[in-house]
């Protein structure tokens, strides 16, 4: 564990330092700003996503036993996992984004910073959601894992940063990755380069407008990912065949002992 957060923590050194010098409110440093909001986000979404892929595979055998020797319900054991989640899911972007943001030397003033934070504690709980969704939904890690790498190329190649959202065929394509919300929420217009801001935004098809839109249309993400979680552990659950009675376990022979034996 102390090794995933020096990890976390290393690579948030590693990015500020990348961006060291080249923030400015130029035309030149239009593209630094870009990359260290791409950073961001990226950072917090790809990492947990794929961290959270193998909890519910791995937990499986002592979920379904303990479930069947009635020591909790599934909605118990659901809403634990994402209590025992939740101050990680914080802290930890909160911490990156403070050694990025500062490093990186992003605006300096308490509002950029508190919308920043706020963002990217978002966007990392809407990965982590999205990814115990494909961890609910697969019976084995690898099966997630082919499964969402597809998904992610989706997700990175409709963000906006690599192809211009306004030029897609399919117009709805853009509104269904996490990228185009949150790098749209992170861009500010007040950034001098072309003629103003505005021109940078629509450069990448974002418009400052929709900022509450964006931060709106992240939380039905979230909440589906969730609920697929739930869905997933409740139908796994109720699959199995469940005896009867409840077997008990006999600690000096490690065996479970049935009415049968009794």
């Amino acid at each position: 564990m102390w090794r995933d957060q020096l990890s976390r923590k290393g690579i948030a050194v590693m990015a500020g330092l990348c961006f060291t010098g080249s923030i400015q409110n130029t035309q030149l440093g239009v593209q630094s700003v870009q990359g260290a909001l791409f950073i961001l986000v990226s950072e917090n979404t790809f990492c947990p996503m794929y961290s959270v892929l193998a909890t519910f595979p791995q937990e499986m055998p002592l979920f379904l036993r303990e479930y069947r020797n009635g020591l909790y319900s599934t909605h118990i054991y659901y809403i634990s996992k994402m209590i025992a989640m939740f101050p990680g899911l914080i802290v930890e972007p909160l911490v990156f984004v403070i050694l990025t943001y500062w490093l990186a030397g992003l605006r300096y003033t308490l509002q950029a910073f508190l919308f920043t934070a706020f963002i990217t504690i978002m966007t990392m709980n809407v990965s982590t959601a999205c990814g115990c969704f494909f961890s609910s939904a697969f019976e084995s890690v690898a099966l997630a894992m082919a499964c969402l790498v597809p998904f992610d190329y989706v997700l990175m190649i409709t963000s906006g940063m690599f192809v211009n959202i306004s030029q897609l065929n399919a117009r709805w394509d853009s509104k269904i990755p996490l990228h185009c919300f949150l790098l749209a929420c992170l861009n500010d217009p007040d950034i001098p380069c072309l003629v103003d801001g505005d021109d940078v935004l629509q450069k990448y098809s974002f418009k400052s407008s929709n900022f509450w839109l964006d931060i709106l249309a992240i939380q039905p993400k979230s909440s589906l990912d969730l609920l697929g979680f739930f869905v997933g552990i409740t139908s796994l659950s109720a699959s199995q065949a469940w005896p009867p009675y409840a077997p008990s376990f006999d600690p000096w022979t490690h065996q479970l002992i049935h009415e049968d034996d009794s």
